[in-house]
């Protein structure tokens, strides 16, 4: 799972606006419009009065456009609800109900919540973005499958990893593609036959165009 610290490190290098990471009940009082808050899912001081390690990363943004419009999302990769935690300080922030996203795209043996919570906000404030959090964040789930209908976690952390190539093309290592020997599908994914098929020629809308300032 990542640190903090790589939190931090990877939103400067994705132009994220990061106001904060850290446990959820350590999140600051007055929050901000147009920022990214990741939170994890633990209390930073367990029940025995131990400092706890972490488990489960997730965040929100509120967006707050020209005309006034207030858009607050929380982004659970196992498509959760927030915690009242979250949903109470945003409504005293913006008296607003945060909308919360419900696509299960994170398989269960891998601790990638992190990543995934990175490439959204990159994808939300990045060149793809349309200023309707709403929509960007629709956009962002488009490219994953919901593994509550389907067993294909493969295809959703082959799409995620493009996410984080190196700006310079020579720089880029080759993702393989699928099919292969580990690829697991319940044979619920629509044309499956024709998706991988074509897969090679797969176009997503990240890539070639990042602002990372290094590989």
């Amino acid at each position: 799972m990542l640190s903090n610290f790589d939190v931090e490190n990877l939103a400067k290098r994705m132009d994220v606006p990061l106001a904060f990471v850290g446990f959820k009940d350590d999140l600051p009082k007055t929050i901000k419009p147009n920022k990214y808050y990741m939170i994890n899912l633990e209390d930073e001081y367990g029940t025995d009065g131990e400092r706890n390690g972490g488990s489960h990363w997730t965040g929100f943004i509120v967006r707050k456009n020209g005309n006034g419009r207030i858009q607050p999302v929380y982004f659970d990769s196992y498509g959760s609800a927030p915690p009242k935690i979250v949903s109470k300080l945003i409504e005293k922030n913006f008296h607003r109900k945060v909308d919360y996203t419900t696509k299960d795209i994170q398989s269960l043996v891998n601790d990638m919540c992190g990543w995934y919570q990175l490439a959204w906000a990159h994808f939300c404030f990045g060149q793809f973005g349309t200023h309707d959090l709403y929509q960007d964040t629709d956009n962002f789930l488009s490219f994953f499958e919901d593994l509550k209908e389907s067993n294909d976690f493969k295809k959703n952390e082959f799409i995620l990893k493009h996410f984080f190539r190196a700006k310079d093309p020579e720089l880029q290592k080759e993702i393989p593609y699928f099919p292969d020997d580990t690829r697991v599908d319940n044979g619920n994914t629509p044309n499956f036959d024709k998706y991988t098929k074509d897969l090679k020629g797969m176009k997503i809308p990240v890539q070639a165009d990042y602002k990372y300032n290094d590989a």
